[in-house]
């Protein structure tokens, strides 16, 4: 039962991880100009849903 509890919080976290990279990505195209205030904007944004999430 531990096994299948951290395969689910493995799988939840690649997904979040993968959503969060192409969102980011997707800011930055956008917002092409500011890309490091985007990017850590994005960042802070993602690690926020992350943490509400727990």
């Amino acid at each position: 039962m531990m096994l299948f509890g951290l395969f689910v919080v493995f799988v939840a976290l690649a997904i979040s991880g993968v959503a969060a990279y192409y969102s980011i990505y997707g800011l930055t195209a956008i917002f092409a100009a500011a890309v490091i205030p985007v990017i850590i904007m994005g960042a802070v944004l993602e690690v926020g849903k992350i943490v509400t999430t727990v």
